[in-house]
């Protein structure tokens, strides 16, 4: 299973043992039709971000790979006076611990080092939606220039 869809079961798995805060937990497939409609929905999405390697030999080198874990939300108070920051907060908390330390399978079925979380940032906050987004990191060695036995 792809690194990407690990986290997003990760996260699921975790809002299902408590409070249910997300309507959707899912990979980047259907953040875009969210983002095009603003239809509201209370939402993780996984988005593999970017990969970089690094040579640490001729067979082997050390690749570092960065998630983005975009958390939406209602951008309104709710019937009971709890402010979306409240919301968005909790959302985020409730990501940080289900993933933070995780530690995924890669391609090949090696473990990979835990998922660290690097930084967080708002990046919309208007047309009723509060939509965040962290950046969680994780780091792998793969074999390389290995030809296969004759």
């Amino acid at each position: 299973m792809q690194i990407r869809k690990q986290i997003a079961q990760r996260i699921n798995d975790y809002d299902q043992a408590h409070d249910r805060m997300f309507v959707e937990v899912a990979d980047s497939g259907q953040l875009d039709e969210v983002l095009k409609n603003r239809n509201t929905t209370e939402g993780c999405y996984v988005i593999k971000l970017e990969t970089q390697a690094q040579s640490a030999s001729d067979y082997y080198q050390d690749v570092t790979e960065r998630y983005q874990v975009i958390t939406i939300c209602s951008n309104y108070s709710d019937a009971y006076g709890s402010a979306v920051g409240d919301t968005a907060e909790d959302m985020q908390g409730a990501v940080f611990s289900a993933i933070s330390g995780y530690v995924c399978t890669d391609s090949k079925g090696e473990d990979t080092e835990p998922l660290k979380f690097i930084t967080g940032g708002l990046i919309d906050l208007k047309d009723s939606l509060h939509v965040w987004v962290d950046i969680y990191e994780l780091g792998y060695t793969q074999r390389i220039n290995q030809q296969p036995n004759n």
